[in-house]
């Protein structure tokens, strides 16, 4: 049994998917370009905020984009955002198990920080989003953070998410990891990943 869970964020915890598209097509406008569809954004994320505007701008990294997308997120990241139907009740559950947990997320540091301390607490009080000193996923260095911090052992961790950078960012730190198919990614693209364990409804999260 694992006693430190380490989550993903948008697509493992929370539902982001509408905020982030509106967020993506209110900046292409800004810079003239033709909105995206949700199944594209949903496409495109997992990387950060920069791969993310990168990609919905066809490839072509845009400054102005991306300014326009972070000030606009900003604002209204909350607007839609929801945790998935039973997320709150199965960390509530694990936390009554005295289970350890953080979210580690691809996502800007404030933003995780809004949303985490808006859904999330008191059962999880520890969230980790990309800033500088911190390299983003696939890199360990937040998963690897929140483990010192939570003072557990990498034998005693199991990270769960929903997309590659989280398969590749356990890989990386030398933990196990768990993958859902409720979020942005079908069960065969996580298995290409090298997925190989999975969860298919919210509930089996309480039963870890």
């Amino acid at each position: 049994m694992k006693n430190t869970i380490l989550f993903d964020l948008d697509g493992t915890l929370l539902d982001t998917l509408t905020d982030l598209t509106a967020s993506v097509n209110h900046a292409l406008a800004a810079v003239g370009l033709p909105p995206r569809s949700s199944d594209e954004v949903r496409s495109y994320l997992g990387d950060g905020y920069a791969v993310l505007m990168e990609r919905a701008c066809g490839g072509k990294p845009s400054e102005e984009a991306l300014k326009r997308f972070t000030e606009y997120y900003a604002v209204h990241l909350e607007d839609n955002t929801k945790p998935y139907p039973g997320v709150v009740d199965a960390l509530a559950a694990l936390a009554a198990k005295g289970r350890k947990m953080a979210v580690v997320s691809n996502k800007g540091y404030d933003a995780v920080q809004v949303l985490c301390s808006r859904f999330f607490a008191p059962h999880v009080t520890l969230y980790y989003g990309v800033c500088d000193r911190l390299r983003k996923k696939p890199a360990p260095d937040m998963l690897l953070a929140a483990m010192e911090a939570l003072g557990s052992d990498k034998s005693d961790c199991v990270m769960i998410g929903d997309g590659e950078p989280d398969i590749a960012m356990a890989r990386a730190a030398g933990i196990d990891v768990i993958n859902v198919t409720w979020g942005f990614r079908s069960r065969g693209q996580l298995e290409k990943a090298g997925g190989k364990v999975f969860l298919s409804d919210t509930k089996e999260l309480a039963e870890l």
